[in-house]
């Protein structure tokens, strides 16, 4: 998935929900593009290098979320817009270049010639295929060299901080397996029967408030014959007496007896009648269970046959494949992990739904791989917070002129979706249409140095962890390939 998409998404969840205010509004500069917008010690930023940082970074948004995006609320109650959202992550992006350039300089990191080659070829693909892009944000030659060459320094200094990092993994720590299941979801009941089945609860409690009373009363009737018995045989023998009490307590506990068991079966029957359509359903589902664990035990694919159980009108049939983890919340993953390769089994839900589980693989060494570069990437990220946090302690020295940031607006979207014509076009030549890879994807910043940032201010950190440029992205990808080629040598 694209970088952006993971770090983006859940912070527009709730901003593409509300109402569009207008359009994102085309950057409008009202002031020189020669006027100095940021200063970092005795480096001076101007405005046209800041304008075309935000526009990047709203080609992007738009290509994604929509051309009217940058207009909406960001819907976390801070009143900030998307557009705001999107100057304050290009100021962050840009004062931790700055910081990590200035870094590299005070300890001698350079680019090789190697990568210094690569840079160059990332950014003649830039301008060969991204022509659209690059007039839409207002780039020019200078100001892509220079973003190129500054994010592929930052990167440098990233993977020189986060070196030592800690990459040892137990052996088991990290085991995944690989299971697929197809679930049966129960399909809604009619009104009627749901309807039937409350008529059918409130008659069993009042049948058995009416049984409850009746034993009751019978109680009370016995003792009251035991208490008359007794003193009606005062003058006889105490035992012929005594006899005669016995009976008749006796005669009162069967009594009772029996009515108890009477409702208890009463009751037993009122509680596990199902509707007709219940049964019906229930019958459906497990005889459904029934057929795809025999399709799962001879080994069959759950897409191969699980359009023969689409159909059906007592349930909804859906089926995946995924990779566990022993500590996994899905309620079934308890019976999916204590499965051996090819083994199956069947769970069934609180909520009526019921999983046919087949274990393909108890060892899943892709996904186990995959869960261990996560973790070290983790590391890493906490590894570069903290040595971030020491050499950007100087945060004095970035400042940002308000007013003149103030004077970039949003118009009129930066990003045009491709026509109809032009996507079809594009897909026959095999060519690739997402922003993502050519001229809009912000790259994760703790690849470039830039998303493990450890800021006193939270919104500076939020931002900083959300994206980077297109540029930083692609010159990332430079010095990376001509690093690991160094490496090789």
């Amino acid at each position: 998935m694209n970088r952006i998409m993971k770090y983006a998404a859940a912070a527009f969840a709730a901003a593409t929900a509300v109402s569009t205010l207008g359009g994102c509004e085309q950057l409008e500069k009202k002031a020189p593009e020669d006027t100095v917008a940021v200063s970092f010690g005795d480096t001076n930023i101007m405005l046209d290098e800041v304008t075309y940082m935000i526009r990047s970074m709203e080609y992007t948004y738009e290509s994604y979320f929509g051309s009217n995006i940058c207009g909406n609320d960001m819907g976390d109650g801070s009143g900030m817009t998307v557009g705001d959202y999107i100057k304050q992550m290009s100021l962050s992006q840009l004062r931790q270049t700055l910081v990590l350039n200035e870094y590299a300089k005070k300890n001698g990191i350079e680019l090789s010639d190697d990568q210094k080659a690569k840079v160059d070829e990332a950014i003649e693909k830039l301008q060969t295929e991204s022509e659209d892009y690059l007039e839409a944000v207002g780039a020019t030659d200078e100001l892509i060299e220079k973003t190129y060459t500054e994010n592929a320094i930052a990167n440098l200094v990233y993977m020189d901080l986060v070196a030592d990092v800690d990459t040892t993994v137990g052996d088991d720590e990290f085991l995944r397996k690989k299971i697929a299941y197809v679930k049966l979801t129960p399909s809604e009941l009619t009104e009627t029967t749901a309807a039937d089945g409350a008529t059918t609860e409130v008659s069993s409690d009042e049948d058995s408030s009416e049984e409850a009373s009746s034993i009751e009363n019978t109680e009370a009737e016995s003792e009251s014959a035991s208490k008359d018995v007794t003193t009606s045989t005062e003058e006889a023998s105490s035992e012929k007496a005594s006899t005669e009490a016995v009976s008749t307590e006796e005669a009162s506990s069967e009594n009772v007896s029996e009515l108890s068991s009477e409702a208890s079966t009463e009751d037993s029957t009122e509680v596990e009648t199902l509707s007709e359509e219940e049964q019906e359903r229930q019958d459906a589902m497990n005889d459904a269970a029934d057929k795809i664990l025999k399709e799962f035990e001879e080994g069959n694919d759950a897409a191969d046959f699980i359009s023969d159980y689409q159909n059906d009108s007592h349930f909804t049939a859906t089926n995946s494949e995924i990779s566990i983890s022993e500590d996994g919340t899905a309620v079934y993953n308890a019976s999916a992990w204590a499965l051996a390769t090819d083994e199956c089994t069947v769970y069934r839900s609180d909520d009526g739904s019921i999983y046919i589980i087949r274990c393909l693989d108890d060892n899943d060494e892709e996904a186990r791989q995959s869960a261990i570069d996560s973790e070290i990437e983790s590391r890493k990220t906490a590894l570069f917070s903290e040595k971030y946090a020491e050499i950007q302690d100087d945060s004095s020295k970035f400042k940002v002129d308000e007013d003149v940031i103030d004077t970039i607006r949003f118009t009129t979207p930066v990003y045009v979706a491709p026509s109809e014509e032009e996507t079809s076009e594009s897909e026959t030549n095999g060519e690739e249409t997402s922003e993502s890879e050519t001229n809009g994807e912000e790259t994760s910043e703790s690849e470039t140095g830039g998303e493990k940032t450890s800021e006193n201010e939270t919104s500076e950190e939020e931002s900083v962890k959300a994206e980077n440029s297109s540029e930083s992205d692609e010159s990332e990808e430079a010095v990376s390939e001509a690093s690991s080629e160094e490496e090789s040598k």
